[in-house]
């Protein structure tokens, strides 16, 4: 009998722990062992800290053709409509799934599903948890995984490189280099199959509302063992996020108290959206944040207001228990006046290519998440279709894989080869971190140009000139690893920036006149 699938999956959010369960599930008498390898917890990913929801069709008035539509037209001509079709039609067997382990989410008096509406949406279809919705599917998930024979987490491994080989057909993912946080140690660890499933890659700006781990590894490592990136100048800002200058991180102000009834508002008092789109405060993401940037621009104000008063006291209380716990927390109260409210870098609509399956064009190297540029986004990523994405994608990816990846002939689990003495950051490295997010907000924002862009690329390459510098001097530290990632990933929004021919979506040039057509387009 042929040995067990070998899988690496790099990453603990919903993407890399629903793509375990499933390829488990799958294996079958044949067998898989999988291993998942992650810088922090499960309850420390982007999928944790998600908000909103999942958007699925629940409604007999709602149809997987209108949340089609719907995803289609924010994505602004860059989507693959066979992707978005797969991707809205499996939502609801999703949810149901979820239901059947476990998963607890809001509903009625009559015990149905209730659905928010979001940003983008015509109607509600946003099922949810409260304002913690990524938490809670981050439990049933992680739950289920502790429980799976099979699958293994790792919490203390850094994933650094790609291990690649040539073979044969071509060159061919075989595992990864990882560093054991805890010991410093460097191994080799092979596998048949490499999924990255690593998040997003927020913090490569000052202000975003992503934890602190989203420094665009996955992305970083596929880009430097040759791996095509694509959409990587869309970049979504979230419109409201908390303003609060003296907190160290930026807390999320979930798009679903919008949906519920709150309203931007300028310093004057007045509708900030009225007048800029028919969907007024629920306009595409896009849209509403570079009303904000322009309206913070034009007034010199760092913020503008949302009032949730419209909401009324007792829903606010009951729908979104953590954002009123935190605004608390900071000696603010939604409850009696409005919120002081900026856009922030939420999420990365590009990364890399993938089919629809989650393959990239390296044999042995899948991508699923927020890393991955499945075509299901394109310029501008619908409300809550991430976390869709999270749950649908990763169930093709391990049909495909249990069925035609092959085993390599020679097979090593482990390999140790190294240990490095990690130290902590540098104030150097410090500072260049946070000159390459001061880049980034300043010059590859919500609002473009083209001696902005240029002025960010020549920046963002002496600022990869000092990183590469200090590696090869010695310094080894986490958090200057980290940055290597995060001037990679930051190069490579800016440098595709550069490239966009017309507007669309989350990439807004002054310089491009032209906007793209919003029809779908096929990037398979």
């Amino acid at each position: 009998m042929s040995r067990p699938l070998e899988v690496i999956v790099v990453g603990s959010g919903v993407a890399g722990m629903a793509f375990a369960l499933r390829l488990s599930a799958l294996a079958g008498k044949r067998g898989a062992n999988i291993r998942i390898l992650s810088k922090a917890a499960p309850e420390q990913s982007n999928s944790n800290a998600a908000q909103g929801g999942v958007a699925a069709v629940i409604r007999p008035s709602d149809s997987w053709e209108q949340h089609r539509d719907d995803t289609l037209a924010v994505g602004v001509g860059r989507c693959d409509k066979a992707v978005v079709e797969r991707v809205v039609k499996e939502g609801p067997e999703c949810i149901r799934e979820l239901l059947r382990q476990g998963a607890r989410f809001d509903t009625d008096e009559r015990g149905e599903l209730e659905a928010a509406r979001e940003g983008g949406h015509r109607t509600a279809r946003v099922v949810h948890r409260g304002d913690r919705t990524g938490a809670e599917l981050v439990r049933v998930l992680h739950e289920e995984v502790s429980r799976t024979p099979g699958i293994w987490l790792d919490t203390a491994s850094m994933a650094l490189e790609l291990l690649v080989e040539d073979v044969p057909e071509g060159r061919r993912c075989t595992g990864v280099q990882t560093l054991n946080l805890t010991t410093g140690t460097v191994t080799l660890e092979e596998a048949d199959a490499v999924v990255l499933a690593t998040g997003g890659a927020g913090q490569v700006y000052r202000h975003t509302t992503n934890p602190a781990g989203a420094t665009g590894s996955g992305v970083a490592m596929a880009a430097r063992a040759g791996v095509t990136l694509r959409d990587m100048a869309f970049v979504q800002f979230h419109p409201t996020a908390l303003y609060a200058p003296d907190e160290p991180g930026t807390f999320l102000i979930s798009e679903a108290v919008r949906g519920a009834g709150a309203v931007l508002l300028r310093h004057d008092g007045s509708r900030l959206m009225e007048g800029v789109h028919p969907m007024v405060d629920l306009a595409p993401r896009n849209v509403v944040a570079r009303a904000i940037h322009a309206e913070m621009r034009n007034g010199g104000v760092p913020h503008v207001w949302l009032d949730t008063s419209r909401i009324g006291r007792s829903r606010f209380t009951k729908e979104f228990p953590m954002i009123l716990e935190h605004c608390w927390s900071l000696g603010l109260d939604p409850l009696t006046g409005p919120l002081p409210v900026m856009p922030a870098a939420h999420y990365l609509c590009g990364g890399i290519r993938t089919d629809a399956d989650g393959a990239t064009e390296m044999p042995g190297l899948y991508a699923l998440g927020e890393c991955a540029s499945s075509g299901l986004h394109g310029a501008d990523r619908l409300a809550s279709n991430s976390l869709l994405e999270a749950l649908v994608i990763p169930r093709h990816a391990a049909e495909r894989m249990a069925a035609a990846v092959p085993r390599m002939d020679k097979w090593e689990a482990r390999k140790e080869i190294g240990r490095l003495q990690l130290m902590p950051g540098s104030l150097t490295a410090q500072a260049l971190r946070q000159r390459l997010r001061d880049v980034m907000m300043d010059g590859v924002g919500i609002v473009r140009d083209d001696a902005g862009l240029q002025a960010a690329a020549d920046e963002l390459l002496v600022i990869k000139q000092h990183v590469d510098g200090l590696l090869h001097g010695g310094e080894r530290s986490i958090e200057l690893l980290e940055l290597r990632d995060m001037v990679l990933v930051g190069r490579a929004i800016c440098l595709q920036a550069m490239l966009e021919p017309c507007n669309a979506g989350a990439h807004w040039n002054t310089d491009r006149v032209q906007q793209c057509e919003p029809m779908a387009t096929s990037q398979a």
